[in-house]
């Protein structure tokens, strides 16, 4: 995708996600989202600092990048950010959803894959179906191949061949791994996806390997 269009996108899905928030009763604000230690409200706070982090913020988080990693320093960033409130966050979507920026020095695809992403982790614990605009969710599927280690899929990534049924989409080797190009990506980002839409020997591999996985982190 041409950087542009991947603007039009990150600036359309702020605007529609900012209208699905203005609807939203204090108890679905608070609901525990997809990402562990965030609720609704931490999502939609984190989502909206993207284009507010500027050289001067970001190097305000370097300190607790360097205590907590980065992915720490996220979540005490979006838990700070959501503690602002429903309203304040409301009118940080005002102010800055149709800005074409994220955060100093982060590749616009970056932007791009947090965005259709977290929508995704706070929608689908509310029950709100939302469709991933199908072109910037392949781009979005490819560049998770790369940062995979970061969100702890990196063998996910590669123990199949994932094969999208509904676009143009095809990674990795080995087992098929068959579905929808929304929940490939959301595999791929370290998500727990919807499993019955998919199909294919891969699906026991990938499941089985996440079953390892927890097993290792609990034990």
């Amino acid at each position: 995708m041409l950087t542009e269009k991947m603007w039009d996108v990150i600036v359309e899905e702020r605007l529609k996600l900012c209208n699905i928030l203005r609807e939203l009763s204090p108890q679905q604000w608070s609901t525990p989202s997809l990402c562990q230690g965030w609720s609704v409200q931490d999502v939609a706070a984190h989502l909206i600092s993207a284009p507010q982090l500027d050289a001067r913020a970001m190097l305000k988080l370097m300190p607790s990048m360097i205590i907590h990693g980065y992915n720490g320093m996220t979540l005490r960033d979006g838990q700070q950010r959501g503690r602002a409130g429903a309203k304040a966050i409301l009118q940080q979507y005002e102010q800055f959803a149709t800005c074409r920026r994220g955060p100093a020095l982060v590749n616009v695809k970056e932007t791009l894959t947090d965005t259709l992403v977290h929508f995704q982790d706070l929608a689908r614990p509310l029950g709100i179906k939302h469709k991933m605009p199908q072109e910037a969710a392949v781009e979005v599927a490819h560049r998770l191949e790369g940062t995979g280690m970061m969100l702890g899929s990196y063998k996910v990534n590669r123990a199949v061949k994932m094969i999208a049924s509904d676009t143009d989409f095809e990674s990795g080797k080995g087992d098929p791994l068959i579905g929808p190009i929304d929940e490939l990506a959301m595999l791929r980002a370290g998500r727990s996806p919807q499993w019955e839409l998919f199909e294919g020997s891969g699906v026991g591999v990938v499941q089985t390997l996440l079953t390892r996985r927890e097993a290792k982190k609990s034990s």
